[in-house]
C-alpha cells in the first residue's frame, strides 16, 4: 500500500466518523455547520499561505492567466461555498431524527443525483445502465424508509430522510457547480468554499444567538471537526489526488460511508433494521455502478465527500 493510498484511506475515516462527532456536540445543525466552515477555511488559509511561499518561481504569465480564470470562477464559487454550508446543516440536522447510518446511505444518493440531471447541466448521455442505477437507487430509499416502528417514529424518520436528501441535492450541485470551474488551484478553491459555507451561515448563527458549550468537550471536539475531519483531510486528500487513478479515488471513495455505517452501529450503538441494510447496499451499489466509467477522467476536488 504506498503513501498516496494511506493519504485517501485516512481521509475517508475521517469523513465517516463526523457523524459520531457531530452526535456529541452540544450545538444545533447551524452552529456546528458554522464553526466547520470558519475552522477548517482558517486551516486551509495557513496551509495556502505557505505552499504560495513555493510557488514564488512560477513564470509570471501563468499567474496571469490563474489570476484572468479566477475572476471568472469566482461567483460559483461562492454559490458553491453556500451550498456546502446549507448542505452540512441538512445533514447535520437529519442525525437528530435518524441514525447516523440512515443519514449517510440517504446522502449517498448525491451521485446518484448527478448522473440523473447531468443530460440538463453537464449535456451528458443518459445511458441505460445510469437509468437503471437511478431506478435503484429509488427503490434503496423506499426499503431505507420501511419501517414497522411508531407513527412519532415514522414521523421522524420522514424528517430525517427530507433533511438528508435534500443535503444530498445540495451536494450535487456542488458537484455540478465544480465541473464548470477550471484550472483553480483545489487548495484555493476548497478554501474560498469553506470561508463562503460560514458566511452564509453567519447571519443565522447571529440571529438565533444560541451558541452555548456544554462544557469543554463540545469545544474539543468543534475543534477537532474544524481541523481534522476538514482541514487536515482535505490536505490529505488533495495531496493523494496525482499519485492515484481516478478510478483508484472513486473506489477508495467508499470507505466513507461504509466506515460511518459502522462507527454508528458499533460506537453510537444505533439500531440498524435488516431493511435499512438491504436498501444501503442497493443505494451504495447504484451510486458505484453509475459511476464507473470505461476511461475514468480526473477527478474534481468538489467531487470529494464532506
Amino acid at each position: 500500500m504506498n503513501k498516496a493510498t494511506i493519504k485517501v484511506l485516512i481521509a475517508m475515516l475521517l469523513w465517516g466518523s463526523i457523524g459520531v462527532f457531530v452526535k456529541n456536540i452540544s450545538l444545533d445543525s447551524v452552529e456546528i455547520a458554522f464553526f466547520r466552515g470558519i475552522i477548517g477555511s482558517a486551516f486551509l488559509c495557513v496551509v495556502l499561505l505557505a505552499r504560495m511561499k513555493r510557488k514564488k518561481n512560477l513564470e509570471v504569465d501563468d499567474q496571469n492567466n490563474s489570476e484572468k480564470q479566477d475572476k471568472k470562477s469566482i461567483l460559483i464559487l461562492i454559490i458553491s461555498g453556500m451550498a456546502i454550508g446549507l448542505n452540512w446543516v441538512f445533514l447535520f440536522n437529519s442525525y437528530n431524527y435518524m441514525t447516523v447510518a440512515n443519514s449517510t446511505i440517504v446522502y449517498y444518493l448525491a451521485p446518484v443525483i448527478v448522473i440523473f440531471v447531468s443530460p440538463v447541466f453537464l449535456k451528458e448521455k443518459l445511458t441505460l445502465k445510469k437509468v437503471v442505477a437511478v431506478i435503484c437507487a429509488m427503490i434503496g430509499l423506499v426499503l431505507i424508509v420501511k419501517t414497522q416502528g411508531t407513527s412519532s417514529a415514522n414521523i421522524d424518520l420522514a424528517k430525517g430522510v427530507m433533511n438528508a436528501f435534500l443535503a444530498a441535492c445540495l451536494y450535487a450541485s456542488v458537484v455540478i457547480l465544480n465541473k464548470f470551474i477550471k484550472n483553480v488551484d483545489d487548495y484555493k478553491k476548497t478554501f474560498i468554499q469553506l470561508f463562503m459555507a460560514s458566511m452564509v451561515l453567519l447571519p443565522w448563527v447571529i440571529l438565533r444567538n444560541q451558541i452555548t458549550f456544554d462544557g469543554a468537550k463540545s469545544i474539543v471536539l468543534i475543534l477537532i471537526l474544524g481541523i481534522a475531519h476538514t482541514g487536515i483531510a482535505y490536505c490529505l486528500y488533495f495531496s493523494a489526488m496525482n499519485d492515484l487513478k481516478a478510478q483508484s479515488i472513486a473506489i477508495l471513495g467508499y470507505l466513507d460511508p461504509v466506515s460511518s455505517i459502522l462507527f454508528s452501529i458499533f460506537l453510537l450503538k444505533e439500531p440498524f433494521s435488516i431493511w435499512q441494510l438491504i436498501g444501503g447496499a442497493v443505494i451504495l451499489i447504484a451510486a458505484f455502478v453509475a459511476e464507473r466509467n470505461p476511461k475514468p477522467k480526473n477527478i474534481e476536488s468538489g467531487d470529494s465527500s464532506l
